[in-house]
């Protein structure tokens, strides 16, 4: 099932309005055939988002109404963007960051068993001297159950906001539907660090995004995100459910002004595009991921890899 809501479904403090998104032209890069691991089915609700610069008490008040929403379509994984309490390029992040566990996560922690279900979420996490653009998956008892730090930082924009995770961040969690791995946006531009989740046994990707550009140019970034997700879901096997934000104007730095493109994905082990959520528009797609049954699962590994062997840095 690939639901999409109407505005009059959900809280006047999300805008949801109907029209189509932009499709990426392009096929995928894809491997030599799906890679298969046997999991259970699956409804994934993705929620993008408006996430608005710096203003947490906001964010999470739309990050409430729309797993309200998802909650009356039983929804096993509700899934919010990269940095969904501040915006990943919020320029006090230094100043202002939570702890994980703390009140952000303690407040998903709340949704996730006020609603039953799991979800995930990027937010930005203070620990000790250090900051770091953190994403967790929460189960439906509200455990944090993992945490991923982001390791692609572009640090061009982000070294005074944050500071980079390692490949030793690189996790997966074992789950009531199959074995699941957690990523970040600009992550995914070295395709070992999703391959390296592959790699682990893992049959599905969450991976909370933040694709910003110059308002002229979001056409051309919402078809460059759409084929990003694909491009990393063909090239490791796996099924990726990649939610990004939408509109949330950026307010300082480098890319102050430039805005949030949305058409949120979710991608097939192929690479082919199996939901699509509006470009420009605030939105909330429901699909159902079916079970999958094999006797093992293809390129399954129990050791972990070196650093060396995940992949290039992006540039």
């Amino acid at each position: 099932m690939n639901m999409r809501l109407s505005s009059s479904c959900l809280s006047r403090s999300l805008l949801w309005v109907l029209a189509g998104c932009l499709c990426a032209g392009s096929a995928a890069q894809q491997n030599d055939g799906p890679r298969r691991c046997s999991h259970g089915g699956l409804r994934v609700a993705l929620a993008q988002i408006p996430v608005e610069d710096g203003d947490l008490a906001r964010n999470m008040r739309l990050a409430k109404a729309a797993a309200r929403e998802a909650s009356r379509h039983s929804v096993d994984l509700f899934c919010l963007p990269e940095a969904a309490d501040y915006g990943w390029l919020y320029q006090q992040a230094r100043r202002d960051a939570l702890p994980i566990p703390g009140k952000y996560t303690d407040f998903l922690a709340k949704l996730a068993t006020r609603y039953g279900m799991w979800i995930s979420a990027g937010c930005l996490e203070k620990d000790g001297n250090k900051v770091y653009n953190s994403a967790v998956i929460i189960d439906r008892r509200g455990r944090i159950v993992l945490k991923h730090r982001k390791i692609e930082t572009l640090p061009h924009l982000t070294q005074h906001l944050y500071d980079a995770g390692t490949v030793d961040d690189i996790k997966t969690v074992d789950t009531e539907f199959g074995r699941i791995g957690l990523t970040i946006c600009a992550d995914n531009f070295d395709l070992g660090i999703p391959g390296r989740v592959s790699k682990m046994g893992a049959w599905l990707l969450v991976a909370p995004h933040g694709f910003a550009a110059a308002e002229g140019e979001m056409p051309k970034n919402a078809v460059k995100y759409q084929e990003h997700i694909r491009k990393v879901a063909g090239s490791t096997g796996l099924w990726v459910v990649g939610t990004d934000a939408v509109l949330g104007r950026i307010k300082g730095g480098e890319w102050k002004g430039y805005l949030h493109s949305g058409c949120s994905m979710i991608a097939r082990p192929d690479g082919s595009a199996a939901a699509v959520a509006k470009f420009k528009q605030p939105d909330l797609i429901i699909y159902d991921i079916p079970a999958e049954n094999v006797t093992a699962c293809d390129n399954e590994i129990k050791s972990t890899l070196k650093p060396s062997e995940a992949g290039p840095s992006v540039k």
